[in-house]
């Protein structure tokens, strides 16, 4: 995993969303600058659909009932109506990146995570969103936790 500059994330907390909660019904939108490298976690009560492009290269992400607690269940479109590029290439840039997008979450949200500790070990799942079935998976990306 390599090393996240937490200088180049930056958080907007909209609608009743605060640093520090509440939980569920806590959506996060990320979105990147190819340019700057910078990385922009959006937490509301919905999805920031304004800050998505026609790249659809954002990761969405919100809490929910998993078990008996919470886990970040998630997507990315890989590929299908009106999104561009070759799928294949897509799908290895998801993969090969969550790791530095969940990183930007852990970061933007540390408040929330400093103040519910015992959610650094809900796991996280994200599903690549894909018209062939090659891509068209749920990942297991292990707990938020390790991405601290």
């Amino acid at each position: 995993m390599k090393e996240l500059n937490p200088h180049k994330v930056f958080v907007q907390y909209r609608d009743i969303m605060k640093p520090y909660g509440p939980v569920m019904g806590r959506f996060y939108t990320i979105t990147h600058s190819d340019i700057s490298a910078e990385l922009f976690v959006f937490v509301a009560s919905n999805y920031a659909e304004d800050q998505i492009t026609k790249m659809r290269d954002e990761v969405r992400v919100a809490w929910e009932q998993y078990k008996e607690g919470v886990a970040l269940i998630g997507s990315v479109i890989v590929d299908g109506s009106g999104v561009t590029g070759n799928a294949s290439i897509r799908n290895n840039i998801f993969y090969n990146e969550m790791p530095t997008a969940l990183q930007a979450l852990r970061q933007a949200d540390r408040f929330l995570f400093d103040k519910e500790p015992k959610l650094d070990n809900s796991p996280v799942f994200i599903q690549f969103i894909s018209d062939n079935p090659e891509y068209n998976k749920i990942y297991d990306f292990g707990a938020i936790g390790i991405y601290k």
